[in-house]
């Protein structure tokens, strides 16, 4: 069953720390990512994702611990393998597309070990994957940002790595493209069911792309599980506060199922571990908190942002509380206005007062 387990990690990073000139900028890092799975590090610049994914690549040694392919060493203190013969593709922030090649030459750049008509073939094959057949003859500049993104993915993905890495490769596209093409990178990848690691600050290209989501801060992950999970069971403070948009409304624990809030007594679906008469920050998202005219806890508008189909209230509680809550775009309220609110929580995640 060992075996069997083992056989199906293609990539494994076993307490990796990395650093420059004696300096640790990541610490300690344990992931491994499946055959065929797509994973993400998600964290704010300077938290060592990019640092990280540049170890997995080659460019950086490890100061401790061990990265590994197919249960092949690539890097430890004492060893570390070529970029160049690690199999493993990277698609940067910049495409780093050669201007003066052809479509054609630039995904079949890193073929020259094929015989021409295999090489043509294979570009024939990823030109028709990302859907841009019959633009082979085509240089770069006479591609929209989009294309050029599509281009150099085939590029990368050309040799059949073991394993993608995307270097926040969506950062220099509008916010409409990225909606798009995200879900379409995806797509291709797991049609090539081809394992993927993406770098980015952007939980939507995050929750979009990946099968897991490592969040990192200050050089480690503090959670890797599934987009649902990491939005709705954050697992610290940081993590509930970096994904997604929320609130921490204040309560006193009661017994081991209910706390006592502003918004009144909230109920556990399980037991905590909280102690009685223990002060608790109470994670609430816009969806938690719902507009209801006919409750009668009222709140007062304090600004309002239109979503299209809906609109973010920030609203302020009698105990002057701010909270932001979810209302269908036909509840236009002006800012000011006291409107009605109800709490729809499934489950209470909750964080020790004072907790970072």
């Amino acid at each position: 069953m060992e075996k069997l387990i083992a056989s199906l990690v293609q990539l494994s990073l076993e307490n990796v720390t990395v650093g420059y000139d004696g300096i640790k900028i990541v610490h300690d890092v344990s992931l491994t990512l499946g055959s065929g799975q797509i994973g993400c590090l998600l964290g704010p610049s300077g938290c060592g994702k990019s640092t990280l994914l540049r170890a997995i690549a080659g460019f950086e040694p490890v100061m401790q611990g061990e990265i590994t392919m197919e249960q092949q060493l690539l890097s430890s203190p004492t060893f570390t393998e070529t970029p160049e013969a690690r199999k493993i593709g990277m698609v940067f922030q910049d495409l780093a597309l050669f201007p003066h090649l052809t479509i054609a030459e630039n995904i079949g750049f890193g073929l020259r070990a094929l015989s021409k008509l295999q090489t043509a073939a294979r570009v024939t094959e990823l030109l028709e994957l990302i859907g841009l057949s019959g633009m082979e003859h085509r240089y770069p500049h006479s591609l929209s940002g989009g294309q050029q993104q599509r281009i150099a993915l085939a590029r990368a993905m050309a040799p059949k790595p073991k394993v993608l890495l995307l270097d926040e490769p969506f950062s220099g596209l509008d916010a409409s493209m990225r909606e798009q093409l995200v879900p379409e990178v995806r797509e291709i990848l797991l049609q090539e069911q081809m394992s993927a690691l993406l770098v980015t600050h952007d939980q939507m290209e995050a929750f979009a792309m990946a099968d897991k989501v490592a969040v990192m801060h200050e050089g480690t992950i503090v959670q890797c599980d599934t987009a649902h999970t990491i939005y709705h069971e954050p697992n610290n403070h940081f993590v509930a506060n970096f994904v997604g948009e929320g609130d921490f409304l204040g309560g006193i624990v009661l017994n081991e199922y209910d706390v006592q809030s502003s918004l009144g007594v909230l109920s556990a679906s399980e037991p905590h571990a909280f102690a009685v008469s223990q002060s608790v920050r109470i994670l609430v998202r816009p969806d938690d908190l719902l507009h209801d005219d006919d409750s009668d806890t009222k709140a007062k508008i304090v600004s309002k942002q239109f979503r299209g189909s809906h609109f973010l209230y920030r609203v302020k509680l009698e105990s002057q509380q701010e909270l932001y809550c979810f209302a269908s775009s036909h509840h236009d309220h002006a800012i000011g206005e006291d409107i009605g609110i109800k709490l729809d929580l499934d489950h209470l995640v909750m964080f020790e007062e004072g907790a970072s």
